[in-house]
């Protein structure tokens, strides 16, 4: 028995059998010098095989119930050596010479070949799946009144003792190679994926031929399916997991199968099925899986891990959909403001997307490696605001952290802050706000030592801040050092068309959500075009969101839009804002004189737009006199 201590092979065949074992050495010496052979015994095969897998086994080849133990020892795939129908046919030939009543323990596989031929030998054949090894000198006990015993060399070991005729099976030759080059197959495989190490520990993984054989099989694997209170011979798909039917259409088809869903014994897991060539043929089918609540879990670690990914950007500039001339001129003016340092002023109505605009600037700019800080001003409460911007040191107030804490324009270090709803800043922090970025460094709460500082400012507003100055509510000076561009994004009511667009778009995603196939009647297109959305594009999503919903048709028609609209009517009833509101058709006629030309460029659309636009308000240029 060669020292375990001196193998140190990727693929390794270990048995207890000594023929198997005496085979195996006339294979590997013949043809194979990259595969381990371990002679061991019954009493430290487990040991054994725990040893191999610390030294650098990856994959074991064993037969019968050799392979349970190992597979219950380790966590690397088992390749179970495998019977051939022509072997059980002879060995029943050979013991209905002995006697008629022939017994045969395991060989699932070969059920059907065994019901089949039995009575063309005139024998009374009794079949015995494996029971789990506790329970196999029992079953195999009551065996009593059979002439011959079949089975491998654990069972027939077990019924020598209790006085039985025993015939022993052991796997061919070819099983052997076959065996070693599937094992080199699945380690390339696996190699040139580089998910060996991932699969082995957490995934449960199998190999099945194309004939729907189990090949490979890990411990996740078998304990998943059950396989240690089964036949440890090679069991088929049908057996063992009939559930996963992709796996014979991916045998059929040759093509994947992945994200599938199975039921078994109550538990259901997430599997993938990958057909593996070898010289354009298909070699096997390989199926990972897992439990769904495994999966599940890792979901939600996943998820948590990044929420902790903070100060970073969702959005591009080309997520912003629109194909007005006044959005497609800020985008152009938004594109250029991201090519520079300077700081931003984004003005515009709440619901315009003025957050959108702010990461897409500093997704295209060449701060966009660098963290994006998003503050909202108004959220935050005034009594920790500054502590919250600046940051504070160990002491500094009463419930201050122990560690001290970094504040967030230092998190913007090198990259963006985008200072939201910057005209509800307290007057009294404007002041320290100003200083920052006049100086590029802070100061921590409770600390004497500045911090330089290299970020760039967007700040935004619904406000209109030149009307806040004079008032004593805004500083001047902060104004005109946030002020260094500006970028004042248009109300949904006159980008022109983009509110069917973006409403189609909505729809799309309200449909996905529904599972159906919404769709504008023509009437509920109109209908859009004409209302003015004083929520802008947040009013609009939101609307189309709950219309999915509710709509009980995939239609959705006019009626339910303008219900929608008139729900919405007191919320905007009384609203107030600082920022300048948009001309009507009328409003902008009147100014014009009805120039059509001048009235378009006033309101920012098309002529094609405003001429559609009167005729369905039926307005007509007054007569001349």
């Amino acid at each position: 028995m060669k020292d375990i201590t001196e193998i140190a092979k990727e693929i390794v065949l270990i048995t207890w059998d000594k023929p198997i074992y005496e085979l195996a050495q006339t294979v590997i010496q013949d043809k194979d010098r990259d595969c381990g052979l371990v002679y061991t015994t019954q009493e430290t095969l487990e040991e054994d095989a725990r040893k191999l897998e610390r030294r650098g086994t990856k994959i074991f080849i064993s037969f019968g119930i050799t392979g349970k133990f190992v597979r219950r020892a380790v966590t690397c795939p088992v390749i179970a050596l495998s019977i051939e129908e022509e072997d059980i046919f002879q060995a029943l030939v050979q013991a209905s010479h002995i006697g008629n009543r022939i017994a045969v323990m395991g060989f699932t596989k070969t059920m059907k070949l065994l019901n089949r031929i039995h009575p063309l030998l005139n024998i009374h054949l009794i079949w015995k799946a494996n029971p789990p090894i506790s329970q196999m000198p029992e079953t195999i006990q009551a065996l009593t009144d059979v002439d011959v015993f079949i089975g491998g060399c654990y069972q027939a070991g077990i019924a020598e003792k209790y006085g039985l005729k025993t015939l022993v099976l052991s796997p061919r030759r070819e099983a052997i190679l076959q065996a070693i080059e599937t094992a080199r197959s699945f380690l390339s495989t696996d190699r040139a994926e580089d998910r060996s190490r991932t699969r082995s520990s957490i995934y449960a993984i199998m190999t099945v031929q194309p004939d729907g054989t189990l090949v490979v099989l890990n411990k996740v694997a078998a304990d998943y399916l059950g396989i240690h209170a089964m036949s440890i011979s090679p069991n088929t798909v049908s057996e063992v997991c009939p559930q996963f039917t992709k796996i014979m259409d991916c045998i059929e088809n040759q093509v994947p199968y992945k994200n599938q869903i199975a039921q078994i014994n109550g538990r259901f897991f997430l599997y993938h099925a990958e057909p593996v060539f070898r010289n354009g043929l298909l070699n096997y089918v390989l199926v990972t899986f897992q439990d769904t609540d495994a999966v599940a879990a890792s979901e939600l670690a996943v998820r948590r891990r990044l929420a902790q990914r903070e100060n970073v950007t969702t959005y591009t500039l080309s997520d912003i959909q629109g194909s007005s001339r006044c959005i497609t001129d800020t985008l152009k003016l938004a594109l250029k403001y991201a090519n520079s340092q300077e700081n931003v002023l984004i003005l515009g109505d709440t619901g315009t997307g003025k957050e959108l605009y702010a990461q897409g600037i500093h997704s295209a700019g060449p701060r966009s490696s660098g963290p994006f800080v998003a503050v909202n001003c108004a959220s935050i409460p005034e009594n920790i605001l500054e502590s919250e911007l600046f940051g504070y040191v160990k002491g500094a107030f009463t419930g201050a952290s122990k560690d001290g804490k970094k504040g967030l324009f230092e998190a913007a270090h090198k990259g963006t802050i985008f200072l939201d709803e910057i005209g509800e800043i307290p007057y009294s922090l404007q002041g320290k706000l100003l200083r920052v970025l006049q100086e590029s460094q802070i100061r921590r709460l409770g600390d004497e030592n500045p911090i330089p500082i290299d970020i760039r400012v967007i700040a935004a507003t619904n406000k209109n801040l030149v009307e806040l100055v004079p008032q004593g509510k805004f500083r001047e000076d902060l104004y005109f050092r946030l002020n260094v561009l500006n970028l004042r994004i248009p109300p949904l009511c006159q980008r022109e068309n983009d509110a069917l667009l973006l409403a189609e778009e909505f729809l799309k995603q309200a449909s996905l959500r529904q599972g159906k196939n919404f769709f504008f009647s023509p009437e509920a297109k109109e209908e859009i075009l004409r209302y003015q959305w004083p929520g802008n594009v947040r009013e609009l999503q939101n609307m189309i969101y709950r219309i999915g919903v509710i709509n009980e048709t995939d239609c959705v028609g006019a009626d339910i839009l303008r219900q929608n609209m008139l729900e919405n009517a007191p919320l905007y009833k009384h609203k107030e804002t600082d920022m300048p509101q948009p001309l009507s058709l009328k409003e902008a006629l009147s100014i014009t004189g009805y120039n059509k030309k001048k009235t378009a460029e006033l309101l920012g659309i098309s002529r094609t737009t405003l001429y559609r636009m009167m005729e369905k308000e039926k307005i007509e240029p007054p007569e001349r006199k």
